[in-house]
């Protein structure tokens, strides 16, 4: 039901935070960074720009899939989907993050 909503757009974009540029490290702790921000400024929802990894080696999006795993990994977040094509499609999440008093142990997210 959560992320039906999110997918859905039911929550409105509150803040943004573009990944283009970074190295993992760099990326990993703006986010860390930016999710705790967003929380303790009562935000639910957020843009995570990681791009699509068109421009990377291989062609494999390696912040696209970092970000992702991340994503699953911290506890702040309740859910996450791709965003629409017109807010950065595959190249994006929409981040649902938990409101105070919500247990850690309630994550709920789709498989990376």
């Amino acid at each position: 039901m959560t992320l039906r909503k999110l997918r859905r757009g039911e929550w409105r974009v509150q803040d943004e935070l573009d990944l283009h540029g970074l190295n993992s490290d760099e990326a990993r702790r703006l986010l860390t960074a930016f999710l705790h921000q967003a929380t303790q400024h009562g935000l639910r929802c957020v843009n995570v720009i990681h791009g699509k990894g068109w421009h990377s080696e291989k062609g494999e999006g390696l912040l696209k899939r970092l970000a992702r795993h991340w994503l699953t990994q911290h506890p702040l977040v309740l859910a996450f989907c791709d965003a629409p094509m017109n807010a950065g499609g595959s190249g994006a999440v929409w981040v649902l993050l938990k409101t105070a008093g919500r247990e850690s142990g309630s994550c709920s997210y789709p498989p990376a």
